[in-house]
């Protein structure tokens, strides 16, 4: 949000629904992203989708999953301390009540057929969803350019040249130094 913009108010009761709704996506982090983003950029307009993004670059910095990372931001953001403890609370409680009863249940279809279905059947549809957000995401994330080439050629750098990543973040940070300097010449 621009300064002197007022922050939209989400109550206690919305963080929850929203951060358990994103707790309950299919797809891991990809999955509850695009939960996030449509809850809190689209829907409520609650945050922009520059600031969004920003905060999620910023979640994958730090030494936290990037969702738990997301969660503290906008909890604190929303509510503060409460809303903090909410939103965790909320993300967080979907896996636990299922890791809970498949647990338990596991004890009881360790020996039946059923299980046999699993890798036919969630898996493909899983990954369905990850493609989705990760194809959502990534059309304003990338630009269609410079962004894969360096990519690509990262990626090719290490696979097929076995050139030390850290390297090649390094070389990847001075390309990008000097190709946004000159669009920012451009314009």
């Amino acid at each position: 949000m621009s300064e002197g913009q007022a922050i939209p108010s989400l109550s206690y009761r919305d963080l929850f629904w929203i951060f358990l709704k994103a707790g309950l996506s299919f797809g891991g982090g990809l999955g509850i992203l695009a939960v996030l983003e449509d809850e809190l950029v689209t829907r409520r307009r609650a945050v922009t989708r520059e600031d969004f993004l920003a905060l999620y670059g910023l979640g994958r910095i730090v030494p936290s999953g990037t969702m738990t990372a997301l969660a503290v931001a906008y909890g604190y953001r929303f509510g503060g301390l409460p809303g903090t403890v909410i939103t965790l609370t909320a993300l967080v409680l979907p896996a636990f009540v299922i890791t809970v009863v498949l647990t338990a249940a596991f004890v009881y279809l360790k020996d039946s057929p059923f299980l046999s279905l699993l890798p036919v059947t969630i898996l493909p549809a899983a990954l369905a969803f990850i493609v989705v957000a990760a194809l959502k995401l990534g059309r304003d994330v990338f630009r269609p350019s410079l962004d894969l080439v360096l990519a690509a050629t990262a990626f090719l750098g290490a696979l097929l040249l076995g050139i030390n990543p850290a390297l090649l973040l390094i070389a990847g940070g001075v390309a990008g130094i000097i190709a946004f300097r000159r669009t920012g010449e451009k314009k």
